[in-house]
């Protein structure tokens, strides 16, 4: 009992030692040796000066304690760039731990609705992988995000948008552009705030991030520089900051707000990118009941006045005319994003999407700025340039590059194959002058290959034939059984799909102008 007492003792002279020699707490966890030299304060790479002084403070050697005062100082003024709190200093202990390489961030979450700010970073930083195919699209991604995108995750997006630029700047004018809006929102101070929470990940990920955000601080007087340079090349260039600008404020006045779209859109992408299955549970009602109601409020019937189907030419027919007006309209081009990630065995979604995916779209105030931009007319006076758009991408496939329609008069609804709706048309009869009665001489006309020969054949009588050219029976999906109704007339997706083909319109009669129904949503 004397020993333990005095071993005690001793430990506790120990740490009044430490303590008295100026250590401080968050020095605790510091496993790195006081094997280090002075001069890297002076490093122009702010992770070793950070480095340095974790080592200079928690394990000081003679000349780190005999400059005390000096390096103290220098710390708390690094400490007021970098955003950081006394206890933050731990931080950098376990950055100064692994040598300045923490390993990369793994997500804490499948679900990007409670996405943490590093999450978030990983996330826009490095992009989502399925089934080998990688989705890195900044843009969309940070889109992903709203309305509760942090500065942690901003960062992702601005260093991927404030970069080195090429030597032509202004083919990254339109980039520059768009995340100008990020620019003017960041704050430093919420930054800090929201990387301190994050505790799901370990601390030295909060010091690399900090030494991230420092970096392109050190970019963005060089940045400002190239856009005042793009701008001054031509004029025209600033109608791509101002479209942007709008663009952004069209996004937060229609849908900043919608709290269930925007969760409902989440909630697809968390399905699709991280493949959860949760996320996907019942959402074909969720999705349907959005996408109808975007239709049915933004996309009156006469926007679609004379649209029909070319029998003789599928490709031309209703589905080519109204798509490029249904992926115009923000409201419907904002739900059938998630429409489309959930139903993507559907007719109905491949036919979106062969249309959505042709502009940037809403899904965020980025996407939105984007297809503003690309909805304005930039014309540059220099004839040899031209305005440089990036691409986009989107979490789903891309549909045909062509989407055929075909449809006709309903006769008849009964039971059809694998749960779908047999239905059959109103009889087409073609009435042709044909040749009905002829004869032939002893007169060669064509010798063939085989050697077998054709004699001349003459018409004795022409007459009116009647061809029954009515098309076969159309396997559609029952979902839109109560739209069809004998007389009525509908256009559909062609193809073979499960559960039958989905109906695009459907209209009162032959002679209706306008339908009475998009893609099951009514309209007028």
């Amino acid at each position: 009992m004397k020993t333990l007492v005095t071993i005690g003792v001793a430990a506790w002279l120990a740490q009044a030692d430490v303590a008295s020699a100026g250590v401080p707490g968050w020095c605790k966890d510091a496993s790195f040796d006081d094997n280090y030299d002075l001069r890297a304060l002076s490093s122009r790479d702010p992770g070793e000066v950070v480095i340095a002084f974790a080592r200079a403070v928690c394990k000081p050697t003679d000349e780190a304690a005999a400059r005390r005062g000096e390096i103290d100082r220098a710390r708390q003024a690094w400490g007021k760039t970098l955003g950081m709190t006394e206890d933050d200093w731990a931080d950098a202990v376990a950055y100064a731990n692994v040598g300045g390489r923490p390993a990369g961030p793994e997500l804490s979450t499948k679900d990007l609705a409670t996405f943490t700010p590093i999450d978030q970073y990983r996330a826009i930083d490095q992009g989502f992988s399925r089934n080998g195919t990688p989705f890195d699209d900044a843009i969309y991604l940070a889109d992903a995000m709203e309305p509760a995108l942090t500065e942690v995750g901003r960062l992702a997006y601005l260093e991927h948008c404030v970069r080195s630029p090429s030597l032509a700047i202004e083919d990254d004018a339109v980039g520059f552009a768009i995340c100008q809006g990020d620019l003017d929102a960041f704050d430093p101070a919420r930054f800090a705030a929201q990387l301190r929470s994050d505790t799901a990940h370990p601390p030295a990920l909060r010091m690399a991030l900090r030494l991230r955000v420092h970096a392109l601080t050190a970019t963005l007087a060089q940045h400002a520089a190239d856009v005042k340079k793009i701008l001054a090349t031509d004029a025209a260039y600033a109608q791509l900051w101002d479209a942007a600008a709008k663009g952004r404020a069209t996004w937060a006045s229609r849908f900043g707000g919608d709290t269930a779209g925007l969760a409902l859109a989440q909630r697809l992408d968390t399905g699709f990118f991280l493949q959860s299955r949760k996320a996907f549970d019942g959402c074909e009602a969720t999705t349907t009941a959005a996408l109808h109601a975007a239709i049915t409020a933004s996309a009156p019937a006469k926007l679609f006045k004379d649209m029909h189907d070319v029998r003789d030419d599928p490709n031309l027919g209703f589905a080519s005319k109204a798509g490029p007006v249904l992926a115009d309209i923000p409201a419907v081009s904002f739900a059938a994003m998630p429409y489309i990630v959930c139903n993507q065995a559907r007719g109905a979604a491949e036919f979106l999407a062969a249309y959505v995916r042709n502009t940037p779209g809403y899904r965020g105030p980025r996407s939105a700025a984007y297809t503003e931009i690309t909805l304005t007319k930039v014309v540059l006076d220099d004839l040899s340039k031209r305005v440089m758009y990036p691409p986009w991408d989107r979490p789903f496939a891309h549909g045909r590059s062509t989407t055929s329609s075909a449809g006709g008069v309903i006769r008849a609804v009964k039971p059809g194959d694998d749960g779908a709706l047999a239905v059959d048309l109103d009889k087409l009869l073609v009435k042709r002058r044909e040749c009905v009665a002829s004869h032939r001489t002893n007169r060669i006309s064509r010798i063939n290959r085989d050697g077998s020969l054709d004699y001349e054949a003459i018409c004795d009588r022409v007459d009116w034939v009647t061809h029954d050219e009515t098309w076969g029976t159309f396997q559609l999906h029952k979902d839109f059984a109560p739209a069809l109704e004998k007389g009525a007339m509908f256009s559909s997706v062609t193809g073979t799909y499960p559960g039958g083909a989905d109906v695009l319109a459907v209209w009162a009669g032959k002679d209706a102008a306008a339908p009475s129904m998009i893609l099951g949503a009514p309209v007028k």
